[in-house]
């Protein structure tokens, strides 16, 4: 029989509870970390309150007291129950079954910042395009007064030398604009390359063709290209009359090349009807994004969906996961959390002005940090007070966060988007119904379900 059957047990301060069918979950989100239970192991947690466990469990065979114990066990070390006794119960349970103590981060570890290793370099090579895509983030009246604007060879390499201070490796993203109008696109992949960083370019696939299609795969780690549709008619409403055969033809050349690719499609109310049909044929490198209301995507509210609607326009898809590497992103967060998304610290973007900015969706005149042509890019990287200002957003301090269950393993998600949906980038957004649900859902589906 077990030992120190006095101890008492409660719920620990803010646990959350949610079911979905047999399924219960109690989660910690301090922590952050979580079990899923059977009803029964479910309703022997909702017992301890303060409880002695031999009143929690009452009269049974050795059987149930050995699953308990592991239930408890459990539940003590993922930090969803505590002891009077500072602990004392989830020692002595393990000691009496020979169970392994769970091996959890300590709090210093879990709350300590990361490094502020800078890890993502946008570039956005140059203003000018091809097309004239209807939600362009990037256009707008301001921007087309300056087409011709580019960054130059010098500018370049003076990017290159400056990350290479700062962080090595990154990843560089190379975008537009369209890239590929950029004389130097192609040479400065290489020379980054070279370096041990990984490029990525994003390119509306129109200017890939035999002559560059090998090179191109050679010097990227991922091409991602536009397709908002199968078929002409629905790419065309968005990306313009022409283009869709050109974009799929360039998918095939990159792959027949070996090159990784992905196919992204920007959901809206129009098209989003098409999912089905762009997994079947795209299958894993398909990528999908809700449409921001950014740049010429202001002007079209009404195609934008909500959470809820982008949330249910994925889950009604067959072969289509919300936040797709949700597993591996929260097995990666038990235990450690995120409290901020990665703007102005792991993720920089430098406009074809050289302007140096915290994302590649915040290029307003009030989160311009410097310029790479006055400054070194270190020291706008290191000492700008936008960047300090803009890292000092997160979890906590954002409210409608700092109340959420699932804080620390949303991160506040994207702080761009809701500025465009909110007008403030202190303001959370409807949209972050999406992340919620999609986050608690994944965590019922991340652990196998314990059962008493």
């Amino acid at each position: 029989m077990l030992q120190h059957r006095h101890h008492r047990l409660k719920l620990a301060p803010g646990v959350f509870y949610a079911k979905r069918d047999s399924q219960h979950l109690f989660l910690q989100p301090a922590a952050p970390d979580w079990m899923v239970v059977n009803e029964n192991a479910a309703i022997l947690l909702s017992r301890c309150a303060g409880s002695a466990m031999e009143e929690i469990l009452g009269p049974g065979d050795e059987a149930l007291w050995e699953s308990a114990a592991a239930l408890f066990t459990e539940a003590l070390a993922r930090q969803v129950l505590e002891d009077a006794e500072a602990g004392a119960v989830g020692q002595t349970l393990s000691e009496h079954h020979g169970l392994a103590r769970l091996s959890l981060p300590s709090a210093a570890a879990r709350t300590a910042p990361s490094s502020a290793a800078l890890r993502i370099v946008h570039l956005k090579l140059t203003q000018r395009c091809n097309l004239r895509c209807v939600y362009c983030y990037t256009q707008s009246s301001a921007a087309a007064s300056r087409a011709e604007e580019m960054l130059t060879g010098q500018d370049l390499d003076a990017i290159a030398a400056g990350v290479a201070r700062l962080a090595a490796p990154v990843e560089y993203v190379l975008s537009g604009g369209e890239p590929l109008l950029h004389p130097h696109a192609l040479d400065f992949a290489e020379q980054v390359k070279a370096s041990g960083n990984q490029v990525h370019l994003l390119t509306n696939g129109t200017l890939i063709d035999e002559r560059n299609a090998a090179r191109i795969a050679a010097l990227t780690d991922l091409v991602k290209i536009s397709l908002d549709g199968s078929c002409e008619r629905t790419h065309a409403a968005t990306r313009g009359s022409g283009n869709f055969h050109r974009a799929e033809r360039a998918v095939r050349l990159l792959e027949e090349h070996g090159a990784r690719v992905a196919v992204a499609m920007t959901v809206t109310r129009e098209n989003r009807g098409e999912i089905d049909v762009m997994v079947a044929r795209h299958g894993p490198r398909l990528s999908l994004q809700p449409l921001f209301k950014a740049g010429r995507g202001s002007a079209l509210q009404r195609s934008a969906l909500s959470g809820m609607e982008y949330y249910r326009a994925l889950t009604q898809t067959g072969g289509v996961a919300p936040m797709g590497n949700l597993p591996q992103r929260l097995a990666s967060l038990r235990g450690y959390g995120v409290r901020r998304c990665s703007m102005a610290e792991r993720e920089i973007s430098i406009s074809e002005t050289g302007d140096v900015y915290p994302c590649q969706l915040l290029h307003g005149d009030s989160f311009r940090a410097g310029n790479i042509r006055r400054q070194p890019l270190e020291e706008i990287y290191a000492h700008s007070a936008v960047f300090r200002r803009l890292r000092s957003i997160n979890v906590d301090t954002l409210g409608k966060c700092s109340r959420c269950a699932v804080r620390y393993l949303c991160g506040g998600a994207c702080r761009a988007r809701d500025l465009y949906e909110t007008g403030s980038i202190e303001t959370v957004g409807e949209f972050c119904a999406y992340e919620r649900e999609s986050l608690l859902n994944g965590l019922f589906d991340s652990v196998q379900m314990r059962a008493v």
